[in-house]
C-alpha cells in the first residue's frame, strides 16, 4: 500500500467526456471513488490502480492539449506557486482554481498547485515533475535558488546520477535533469 499521489493527470474530456471516459475504460481503466462527490470531472484509475481524471470542458483548457492539468498537492499553495513560477518560468494565469501556471507560451498543460488534502509522508512521491536546466544555467546556482525558495536537496543512495533529486517546500520531489548538448 502506498500513500495517495501528490501529482496525477487530469485528461481533457471536454464536449467528449463521456467518450473518452469509455474508451478509456476499454483500454483497462477502471472507475474510482476518492470521496470526489458529485463533481462534473470522473475519476478513474489506471490498470496499476494509479487516479487520473477526465476533465470537464473549462476554458482554461482550450490550449492545453490531450492532458489538460497537472495538479500537484500543496502545504502553502501561494508559496509553492511562486517556488515553480521561478523554477520553471512558467507563469501564473487566471483561473478559478488556487494557483495555477503554464508555459509561457500559453500551450500545454496548467500546472495546479492545489492545497494538499494531508501532510506530506515521508515516502517518495509515485509520480513527479522534472525540470531541465537550460544551456547556461549553474547547476550549484540553480541548487543555491531551489534552498533561498525553500527547497532541499535530497540525499539518495542510488549511485551516481546525471541529475539533481531536490524538492518543493511541500516535499514534493523533482528532479533537475542536465540542460540539452548542443
Amino acid at each position: 500500500e502506498t500513500p495517495p499521489p501528490r501529482l496525477h493527470l487530469d485528461l481533457l474530456g471536454g464536449p467528449r467526456q463521456a467518450e473518452v471516459v469509455e474508451r478509456l475504460l476499454g483500454l483497462g481503466a477502471r472507475r474510482l471513488d476518492i470521496g470526489q462527490g458529485e463533481v462534473p470531472w470522473v475519476v478513474l484509475a489506471d490498470p496499476e490502480g494509479n487516479p487520473f481524471c477526465v476533465m470537464e470542458e473549462r476554458p482554461e483548457y482550450v490550449a492545453s492539449g490531450p492532458i489538460a492539468a497537472l495538479p500537484l498537492d500543496s502545504a502553502d499553495p501561494a508559496r509553492d506557486v511562486s517556488f515553480w513560477a521561478e523554477l520553471s518560468g512558467w507563469v501564473p494565469v487566471g483561473s478559478p482554481a488556487h494557483g495555477v501556471l503554464r508555459h509561457p507560451s500559453g500551450r500545454g498543460p496548467l500546472l495546479e498547485i492545489c492545497p494538499e488534502p494531508a501532510p506530506k509522508t515521508p515516502a517518495k512521491n509515485r509520480f513527479h515533475l522534472d525540470i531541465r536546466l537550460e544551456q547556461g544555467d549553474e547547476p550549484d546556482a540553480v541548487l543555491a535558488r531551489v534552498r533561498a525558495l525553500g527547497g532541499s536537496v535530497v540525499g539518495h543512495d542510488w549511485g551516481e546520477l546525471p541529475w539533481q533529486v531536490v524538492t518543493d517546500p511541500s516535499g514534493n520531489e523533482l528532479c533537475l535533469l542536465p540542460a540539452r548538448r548542443g
